[in-house]
């Protein structure tokens, strides 16, 4: 369960945020809850005390009764909470330097007159990862429901009219294309062939020589295409880019616990 806190006084704005979330939400399948407030409140306040786990900040920076960087201070210094990411809504730029400067461990910050949507869905990316949630695969396939933690799944095949999902210990399938099924995963489940998606976090190597892929779980399969290599190399920069970002985020998290 990830509990988001949405505070801003405008509320077209405000629910342009909350929407990014509940689609961000449901597309990755991992329950949630929105507390939304206008101001900050005694009712803020309380569900700060209250809601310390896996909880995500987004606040507007200018309130009518104070602002976001009044309630990041009291997450951070009364609370005492240097885990949960916070995120700063800026309607004018030259703002951004006043808030950078107090130093309160602030995730991003969102201009009102940008894409809100696409800046929030990638900060809700980089908050999942932070707070090292499980991502989940629910479907149904004859009559039965499963779930599977999506980072057991090694990678996806089309196998004659239905597309066979390969985890580390199991195999499951489901009555589902290719292409729909990877609209529902992550996005590091890329195509290594076609009709093939791997998901790249559980790949140890690959070998273009063979066409081989090495799991880290120790499974080797026939899976790449000389076709898709330039695709491949260039996830991977990005993949590596990424999580040098994501460990200097908790590197300096972890300076202020401690």
């Amino acid at each position: 369960m990830i509990n988001f806190v949405v505070v801003d006084d405008n509320a077209s704005h405000r629910k342009r945020v909350v929407n990014t979330i509940v689609s961000k939400m449901m597309s990755n399948q991992i329950d949630f809850k929105i507390n939304e407030f206008d101001d900050y409140s005694p009712g803020l306040l309380k569900t700060i005390k209250d809601e310390r786990r896996n909880t995500v900040y987004i606040l507007d920076l200018e309130l009518p009764s104070g602002d976001g960087i009044d309630i990041a201070r009291y997450i951070r210094n009364e609370c005492n909470n240097w885990i949960s990411p916070i995120i700063i809504v800026i309607a004018h730029t030259s703002l951004y330097y006043e808030a950078y400067k107090q130093r309160l461990q602030l995730l991003d910050f969102i201009g009102k007159c940008n894409s809100v949507e696409e800046n929030v869905a990638e900060n809700i990316d980089i908050c999942l990862r932070m707070l090292n949630v499980e991502k989940v695969y629910r479907y149904t396939y004859k009559s039965v429901d499963y779930t599977l933690p999506i980072d057991s799944i090694d990678y996806v095949i089309r196998d004659g009219r239905q597309t066979k999902i390969v985890t580390y210990d199991n195999d499951y399938y489901q009555n589902i294309s290719i292409k729909d099924i990877k609209a529902l995963l992550p996005e590091y489940f890329i195509y290594s062939n076609k009709g093939v998606l791997i998901n790249f976090k559980n790949v140890d190597k690959i070998d273009w020589n063979k066409e081989m892929v090495y799991f880290k779980d120790g499974k080797s399969e026939y899976l790449v295409s000389r076709s898709h290599k330039k695709e491949i190399d260039e996830y991977v920069m990005v993949w590596v880019c990424y999580n040098v970002y994501i460990f200097i985020i908790n590197f300096t998290i972890h300076l202020h616990v401690i």
